[in-house]
Order: structure tokens, then sequence, then C-alpha cells
């Protein structure tokens, strides 16, 4: 590298986070910092071009190295100490948490320290920077490659990821070692580099060099070509969320409804269903699914039925017109407690209220409680069971009369018509009176219940959760 070079690589890397818009106008900039090259040439050239008020070095000393961690250590320290940069230091034992979380020792290093910048970036506003560069790109591409990896892996490395941000992907690693080269900066080489124990370092020690051989650009042909599946795979992203809205029930267009309608996600190619529902598992809260399983829910779709657990303890049924994602009670034991006026702790944690007034209140006590859905009784044909009234789940042998309906049927049968997804039906609560069910959670009051003409008093029933987030 010439002289005056390392300034046009800085210029190429103010434009690069210029135009990816990597860094909002406030907030901490978390520098992940080694001694490597790569992370101490884009520290110092984020000191550069930001105030260093804003800059946050990170170091993670994982154990794992013995002395040779020492020294990267207090090299960084010391580095820190002269540029006038805040630092924490986070002192991990990764080989002993690998031993116990059964993790390999590469990821379980990831984890721990991307669990450390996570906590250093707290705020809306704050971002974490990693060293990754053109060259980490093209070894990435092919380890996914190798790996069976879809588009989205072929993708590689993206520039924002969340709150990550990678400032030196426009770079070269040979760029920000002559970077160093130029300004001085005096960079250490970690021993595991070297090691072609792992599966990455291979790839940049003997598969790269032989590519090199059939094509010299291999690197930017690499990176170019992990661009063009990152813009598909941006626009297969954006139809299958599309796609994903038009699932979801008349008037249950908010995320984190528990049911989608299957028909829409039946007529999409496979590729697009199978995006959906990625998405919809996402914003479930449930971990992202291996390849296997949602292979298996896009054949449950397909047929129009089906019911399988994912890790985690979460159940996917299908059913006919109908595709529900729940998470599995941790306790599938039932429960029963009796009835205490006005408040009833339930086994799950949930809240019941009971109130009692004349029917001439009935109207101002909605309007109090903002019930759009009240569910009301006829106390006056139920006040006499008051002794035995309790709140449980569901048994063996239940019978329902729903109002309305006149007839009684299992809750089996009940149920099962209503498509309630088996992993929901055991949560479901119910008032009852000895052997009679007053009212069922989602199907209201018995027929006999039923407020009418006659009625006197009505008995006003409420279902919290845990949070005090009212039921219907």
């Amino acid at each position: 590298m010439s002289k005056g070079q390392a300034a046009a690589l800085l210029q190429k890397v103010r434009r690069w986070i210029e135009e990816e818009g990597l860094f909002p106008q406030t907030g901490w900039i978390v520098a992940a910092l080694s001694a490597v090259a790569d992370s101490l040439a884009m520290t110092a050239m984020l000191a550069s071009l930001f105030p260093k008020e804003r800059i946050l070095c990170a170091h993670v000393n994982h154990g794992i190295r013995g002395e040779e961690a020492q020294a990267d250590e207090a090299f960084v320290v010391q580095w820190c100490r002269e540029q006038g940069l805040a630092l924490e230091v986070l002192h991990a034992d990764v080989p002993g948490e690998a031993r116990r979380s059964g993790e390999g020792l590469e990821a379980c290093g990831r984890r721990v320290r991307y669990a450390f910048l996570e906590k250093l970036a707290f705020g809306e506003n704050d971002r974490i920077a990693t060293a990754h560069t053109r060259s980490d790109q093209a070894e990435t591409v092919l380890l996914h490659l190798l790996q069976g990896a879809g588009l989205r892996g072929l993708s590689g490395i993206r520039p924002i990821r969340g709150k990550i941000v990678r400032p030196v992907l426009c770079l070269s690693r040979q760029e920000t070692e002559a970077f160093c080269r130029e300004e001085g900066l005096l960079f250490r080489t970690d021993s595991t580099n070297s090691s072609v124990e792992y599966t990455r370092n291979r790839l940049r020690l003997e598969v790269l060099p032989l590519l090199r051989e059939l094509n010299p650009n291999v690197e930017e042909t690499l990176v170019r070509t992990a661009r063009g599946f990152r813009r598909d795979d941006d626009c297969l992203e954006a139809l299958a969320r599309q796609a994903l809205e038009k699932a979801r029930p008349q008037g249950d267009g908010e995320a984190g409804s528990p049911f989608l309608k299957t028909a829409p996600l039946q007529s999409l190619p496979d590729s697009l269903a199978l995006r959906a529902m990625e998405l919809y598992f996402r914003e479930r809260g449930c971990p992202r699914p291996e390849t296997v399983h949602l292979e298996t829910a896009l054949g449950f779709l397909k047929a129009g039925g089906g019911r399988m657990h994912f890790p985690g303890g979460w159940e996917l049924s299908v059913w006919t017109d109908r595709l529900c994602l729940a998470q599995i009670p941790e306790s599938s034991g039932g429960w029963e407690v009796p009835v205490s006026l006005p408040e009833t702790r339930l086994g799950d944690g949930r809240r019941l209220f009971l109130e009692v007034f004349p029917v001439s209140e009935m109207k101002n006590r909605i309007n109090f409680h903002n019930l759009l859905f009240p569910i009301l009784f006829d106390y006056d044909t139920i006040s006499r069971s008051q002794a035995f009234w309790a709140v449980r789940t569901r048994r063996p042998g239940d019978r329902f009369v729903p109002a309305g309906r006149g007839v009684a049927k299992s809750l089996k049968k009940l149920l099962n018509e209503a498509r309630v997804p088996p992993s929901q039906r055991e949560r479901l609560a119910m008032l009852t009176a000895g052997e009679e069910i007053l009212w069922l959670e989602g199907f209201g009051v018995c027929q006999r219940c039923r407020p009418g003409p006659q009625t006197r008093q009505v008995l006003l029933l409420r279902l919290e959760d845990g949070a005090g987030k009212e039921k219907d």
C-alpha cells in the first residue's frame, strides 16, 4: 500500500457507513475489540469518524488461550488508554460453559460474546460494531454452501442485523492489515487462526488458495454473488410478509394472533409458504425451527391437517381451514380452585372476578368495566349453588349446554367443532357448580344461566391474565 492509501480506505469506510445507514445520529457505538488487525483498524477508523465520547470498546477474554489471551487483553487495555477510549472487559470461562451447555467451543464463545455486547448496547440508538471484512464474507458464503444453506444463508453477512453493524465489510483483510501498518498500529495475531481444526480456518488456509488458482478474483466474485442473493432474499421476505397478512383472520390483524387461515398459504409456491410460516413462528416467539420441521409443517399445510411439536415446548396444529402455533403448558396436569368473591386466583396464575348487582345498574356497571362482550349470568338461577362453585380445567366426560343451543355436548365434540387447538384445550377455564358447567372460557354461559326478561340480579364475570389484561 502506498503512502496515503490509509486515508482513502478511511473514506471508503465513511461512504459505506453512510450508504448503508449503519449508525443513528446519537447513541453508543460498542466496538467489539480484539488485538487483531481487522478489529483494531475498525476501532481506529470509528474513532476518526465519530466523537470518541460515543465509542465504547468491548473486549472478551474467552479463557481459551491462556497467557496469549492475557497478553491480548493487556495490549487492548493499553491501546485504549493511549487512544482515550472507554473500555469494558469480560472474563469468561468458555470451555467450562461449553461443557455445561453441550455446545461446541466456537458456538459457545459466540453466544457469550454477543450476550456481553448486547448488554452494553442497551439503548435504542446504541449499535454494536463488529469487524467482519469482505474476506470474512467470502469465507461465510463458502461455509454456508458446504452446510447446504438456502438463499438466506448464501446471502452471507449482512451489513445490519438488528443492532449489529459491520463498518469494514467493504474492506478485505489485506486492506485492514495494510491500514494498521501505515497508521503504526501494532496488531497481534490470534494463534487459533492458524489451526485447521476449525472449518473456517481450513477454508481460509487451504480451500481459498486453490480457488484463487482457478479465479484470482474469487473473493470479489463470492461477495458479488452474496449481494445478489441478498437482494433476492429481501424480495422474497417482503412477499412472504404480504402473504402472512392475507392469512390473518378478518379483524385479527395484529402480530401475535394465534391463528392463520390456511387457504391463502396453500395457494402460495412452497418457497413463499415456508417463509411466511417462519415469519409467523418468529412473531409468536418460537425459536427458528430447523428445515426438517418447516418441511413437515408445509406437508401438513398442503394436506389440510396435522400436528407436531417443535423444540422449546411449541405445538403446531393444522386442521381444515386453520393453522395455529401455541406454546404447550409446562404442566399438562389439571387444576381446580374454590371460588372466592369477588376475586379468585386460578391455578395458572390468571384471575377471575365475579360481581353481583341489580339489572337496573347493568348499563352503568358494564360501561364502567368497558366490556364489549360482557359475560353475564342470571344470578337468581344459580345463587343457591354458590357454596359448590369452583373454577377448574376440563376432565374426561365433561358436558356443556351452551346458551342459545339448548343441547348438551361433550367438551371434546364441542372443542372439535370449534376447531380449538389441542394445545389450548387444557388451559381453558370453566366455572362449575358440582358437575354442572356454568361457564366455559371462549363459549360463554350455559343455557340455564342466561339472563332473561325475568332476571332481577346479574352476575358479571371477568377473566384477566397474570398481567391484568382482560380476556373475553
